[in-house]
């Protein structure tokens, strides 16, 4: 699976472990004067807050739980555009949340459009001329590998000195995989200290196209199963309830959820899927011409609070994701950890990162990608059996609980990134 940040933190920051300057605090520097200053992490994405990206929004409220300065530098924000995240917490962030363009932010699809092929130098220009906002970090932490090349370029032209770290997700490594471009992040390599991919199979990637091993380190995405109630629901004497929450793309896969159910001999089930996204309308008339669709049913998106009551209400969670033709791929998806936590049946594909946090009939169930028959043969099976899909359930509890807790996961990535912080400090 390659090593992971737990590993990472014991084999290379242990000998340097608490060299934190005297007087302070976990989460704090020192200033020359004695004062205790808050470390300042500065956090680049696309756009902010994202309802896509819980993951981000998590690591960020990990920092602050654990003292540090939080800014975020970012495209575009969301602010009152959906209520799901409008949290307080994102709009008071003590580094404060700007956008890297400033003003010229909200031309930058229509410049996108409009400079073609010269779309790389135009946005790079841009980029470096307004890089002093992030200037003032102790770690630059760039979620996603076009983010990270963002930076990286601006450290290149001298205009940030912070540590970079790149968090790789997905389709950041999927798509230049698949167009045989992942060389592109070299820059990357080369002016960042450290890569956190958030599979194994990621790591090896960035590691063939000339990432240094010592320097590119899992990092799991989680959940907080504090937060997720564990309560299984047995289907022996009920409709066997089928549940999938996700966006509708390519590689979520439900369109071989929607075939494998229709050829399940168990007839009293239901299915609910919830999400929207580009392939809704198809999805809805494939249900349609498999004769299943009084049984399945398009909910859209909905409050947080809703989809956790649906998740309470289900038995099966599907998930049977695909490498999309684009080449866009899966990490590991937080939405199969929460399942997990709060005791539904898994269902997914050997695909990307998943299989190591899915283990077949051990914690879930696993089938190839796009195998129909393979799929129904588990949907069948699970049908029948609810109670060794209890015991899978509660051992996939268990997983969440000891390597898919974002508790743990954050505490691990801030001392990392004290770690980066602290180095630069003393040099």
């Amino acid at each position: 699976m390659g090593q992971t940040a737990v590993e990472f933190h014991a084999a290379c920051l242990v000998p340097r472990a608490r060299r934190f300057p005297p007087g302070c605090r976990q989460g704090h520097f020192g200033s020359p004067h004695g004062r205790v200053l808050p470390m300042k992490i500065c956090f680049v994405v696309d756009k902010f807050p994202s309802l896509s990206e819980t993951f981000v929004l998590d690591q960020i409220a990990g920092c602050l739980e654990r003292g540090m300065e939080v800014g975020v530098v970012c495209n575009e924000t969301s602010f009152g555009k959906d209520r799901n995240i409008d949290d307080p917490r994102w709009q008071a962030l003590p580094g404060k949340v700007v956008c890297w363009w400033g003003g010229l932010g909200r031309y930058r699809p229509l410049l996108r459009k409009w400079s073609g092929r010269f779309w790389d130098k135009l946005s790079t220009a841009i980029d470096i001329a307004h890089a002093r906002k992030l200037q003032g970090a102790d770690v630059i932490v760039a979620h996603f590998g076009n983010n990270g090349m963002r930076v990286a370029r601006a450290i290149k032209r001298g205009r940030i000195s912070a540590p970079l770290v790149t968090i790789f997700h997905g389709r950041d490594v999927g798509e230049p995989l698949h167009d045989n471009t992942l060389a592109r992040y070299k820059i990357v390599f080369e002016k960042g200290v450290l890569q956190l991919p958030v599979n194994g199979f990621f790591r090896d990637a960035l590691i063939e196209v000339g990432a240094s091993p010592e320097q590119v380190v899992v990092h799991h995405m989680g959940v907080r199963p504090n937060e997720i109630d564990y309560q299984w629901r047995s289907w022996e004497q009920a409709t066997l309830s089928f549940i999938s929450v996700c966006r509708l793309t390519e590689k979520k896969g439900i369109e071989y959820a929607l075939r494998a159910l229709a050829g399940l001999p168990r007839r009293d089930w239901v299915y609910s899927v919830i999400g929207g996204g580009e392939l809704l309308e198809e999805l809805k008339a494939i249900a349609t011409n498999l004769g299943i669709a009084d049984r399945v049913s398009f909910l859209g998106s909905r409050p947080h609070s809703e989809v956790k009551q649906r998740l309470r209400d289900a038995h099966v969670f599907l998930l049977p994701s695909v490498g999309a033709r684009d080449g866009d791929l899966e990490g590991i998806p937080v939405s199969l950890m929460e399942a997990m936590a709060a005791g539904l049946t898994v269902v997914s594909t050997y695909h990307s990162g998943i299989p190591e946090l899915i283990d077949d009939h051990k914690t879930g169930f696993l089938v190839p990608e796009r195998d129909v028959a393979a799929l129904t043969g588990k949907l069948a099976w699970i049908a029948e059996n609810p109670r060794p899909c209890e015991e899978m359930a509660l051992a996939a509890r268990k997983k969440i609980e000891a390597e898919f807790n974002s508790d743990l996961l954050n505490q691990h990535f801030v001392e990392i990134a004290m770690q980066l912080g602290e180095t630069r400090s003393l040099a």
